[in-house]
């Protein structure tokens, strides 16, 4: 399927589409319910300006379960004179009637063209959502190199954890911000109050986090924009009044931010970088936004979440407090480290059932230590005792194929440990238990310690997701991340100037929802690398060395710290979690920005 872009000869009407229309449109999809709107909490603020569309690149269902756009979209309508709506990437069968129709991509709170809005704000989680972004421009009829963009049209942020690297996206973008935008929501809304739409970019442009691109291939960019960092998280109540999806989302819980940010040092973790230092709520504060979500929502779970909740300081008092509010309402914590874990999960497990997953990352302590992870195998199997032995019936097991300095024997050393935690989940179980193994393959990422380590390749993870499978035991069910999706991952997470090529080049050729299984066309991605003068897996237009995500994003990290990161690596040193014990001198904390924890 070749894509042919529309935005050039597409003009949005002003005002809502007619509904007889929409109608139409619905009754010949799946899913229509991604398109309508109406849900409980919804925020609708008629004639308000500016008049701001918040998007996630992927279906409705995976959009909604996004906390930063609930955030954004809360923070906008509540507190600020201007409107947040939302749009999400159509599913193929109604992108496909769009364009058949000529019908251009709405929001959800008006039914009104997107591209009438005064500013699109997008959230960029990871590579696999870039065609959609391209897809939904062109939907929407916003013509798709900002430097031909008329004064008419909006201006097109972008924002989230992928703008670590933001050039493979740069040309398709006005601008974006680096960083955590809670605190800065004010200054943007204010920006888009000037005049012309240059004048508004302008203004843009002087909000700390936000970094202008070039508008051509040899144009200077604006300087790096400093990562920005939330400061006031602590003090904040979270989001209490979140839109409750029309049907079942990725995630159907009613969700409570209880900390930000992870010290534990993983090597191989952006995200433990990206959302430095620690922040976290105070217990009463959590409690009470818990008690508040679950009378907004009708939810009968409640979702304490951050990067590892069993680091929270209270976790033990807020799960029991939590789960007090009300008679058999169930507490789930998505994101645990095995360190912290065992002693926890016994605690809060008693009596409550479902899955848990936990991330030992690597089979041998070698490659473990060589990657920060600071556990042992005693560790690992003592949190999986503690998962059966508290009531869990599900466990899934968590690695990685392809980390730095990995050997065929570190990969066959994944079966052996899931072996050995089968027989743990048989024992303990008594046949209700149920343990799988997912194993993804590590692509090096910016503003990490391995941002200069090679790619494994295509021949080296095929081999070893070989190896693993024929050595697993039977009983263990085991998926394995698309090597040929990591591949694209790979050229793109590294990427400099002229990446956004291959980008354009596989959404022309078919690619869009490269990130479900069923749509990812590698086919796609290999024309769009054989046109640009790529190979596939291979780092696009970036020489190893020059860290070209430098020349947009200042994260914060201290380069040298990273240096000393990557060589304690190499000797299998470890680093100990400033948390609770001595600064390891990142250089994330200073001018405001410190670790705030619970006493």
């Amino acid at each position: 399927m070749q894509v042919q872009s529309t935005a050039s000869g597409r003009r949005c009407p002003s005002g809502e589409w007619p509904r007889d229309e929409l109608e139409d449109l619905l009754a010949r999809v799946t899913r229509p319910g991604r398109y309508v709107g109406g849900e409980f909490n919804l925020r609708h603020k008629p004639g308000a300006r500016p008049r701001v569309v918040l998007s996630y690149p992927d279906a409705y269902e995976v959009g909604m379960a996004n906390q930063a756009l609930q955030i954004l979209y809360a923070g906008i309508n509540d507190e600020s004179a201007g409107s947040a709506e939302r749009a999400f990437c159509p599913w193929p069968d109604m992108a496909d009637l769009m364009r058949a129709r000529g019908v251009a991509l709405w929001s959800l709170e008006s039914q009104s063209p997107v591209a009438t809005c005064d500013l699109w704000g997008i959230t960029l989680p990871h590579e696999l959502t870039f065609t959609n972004v391209l897809e939904m421009l062109d939907l929407a009829g916003v013509t798709l190199h900002a430097a031909a963009r008329r004064d008419d049209e909006p201006i097109v942020l972008g924002g989230g954890p992928a703008v670590a690297n933001p050039w493979p996206l740069a040309p398709f973008f006005d601008a974006f911000f680096i960083g955590e935008a809670e605190g800065r929501l004010g200054e943007l809304v204010e920006a888009l109050g000037a005049a012309s739409r240059a004048e508004r970019l302008e203004a843009l442009g002087r909000v700390a986090g936000v970094w202008l691109p070039p508008r051509d291939d040899a144009g200077r960019a604006g300087p790096p924009a400093r990562r920005q960092v939330f400061a006031a998280f602590s003090s904040t109540m979270p989001v209490t009044r979140p839109v409750v999806p029309v049907f079942e989302a990725v995630h159907d819980r009613a969700v409570v931010e209880l900390m930000r940010g992870c010290t534990a040092g993983c090597r191989f973790c952006q995200a433990g970088m990206w959302y430095r230092p620690v922040r976290e709520r105070p217990a009463d504060m959590v409690v009470d936004a818990a008690r508040q979500t679950l009378a907004a929502t009708g939810c009968d779970e409640v979702s304490l979440v951050s990067l590892s909740s069993c680091d929270y300081s209270a976790i033990a008092e807020v799960v029991e407090r939590v789960r007090a509010l009300r008679p058999g309402l169930r507490v789930s914590l998505p994101s645990l480290r095995i360190d912290s874990a065992a002693v926890q999960l016994a605690r809060f497990g008693a009596g409550q059932r479902g899955s848990v997953t936990l991330a030992p990352e690597a089979g041998t302590q070698a490659l473990r230590d060589r990657v920060n992870k600071g556990i042992d195998e005693r560790q690992v199997l003592e949190s999986v005792e503690a998962v059966f032995s508290g009531g869990f019936t599900g466990l899934k097991l968590y690695f990685m194929l392809g980390l730095p300095g990995e050997s065929d024997d570190d990969a066959a050393a994944i079966a052996q440990m899931a072996a050995r935690a089968a027989d743990l989940a048989k024992r303990i179980g008594r046949g209700r238990a149920r343990l799988s193994v997912a194993v993804s393959s590590y692509v090096p990422k910016p503003h990490t310690a391995f941002e200069h380590e090679p790619f494994a390749g295509e021949a080296v993870l095929r081999r070893r997701q070989g190896l693993l499978r024929d050595a697993l035991p039977h009983s263990v069910k085991v998926a394995f991340h698309d090597v040929a999706a990591s591949l694209v991952e790979a050229s793109l997470a590294r990427a400099g100037r002229g990446s956004d090529a291959l980008v354009e080049g596989a959404w022309r050729a078919g690619a869009r929802f490269d990130g479900w299984s069923e749509h990812f066309d590698v086919r796609a991605w290999d024309a769009a690398a054989g046109s640009c003068g790529v190979v596939l897996g291979e780092t696009a237009f970036s020489a190893l060395g020059a860290a070209p995500w430098r020349e947009a994003v200042d994260s914060g990290i201290e380069e040298d710290f990273l240096k000393e990161e990557r060589r304690r690596a190499a000797a299998g040193l470890l680093t100990e979690d400033c948390r609770g014990g001595r600064c390891v001198s990142c250089g994330v904390c200073g001018d405001g920005v410190e670790m705030d924890v619970v006493a």
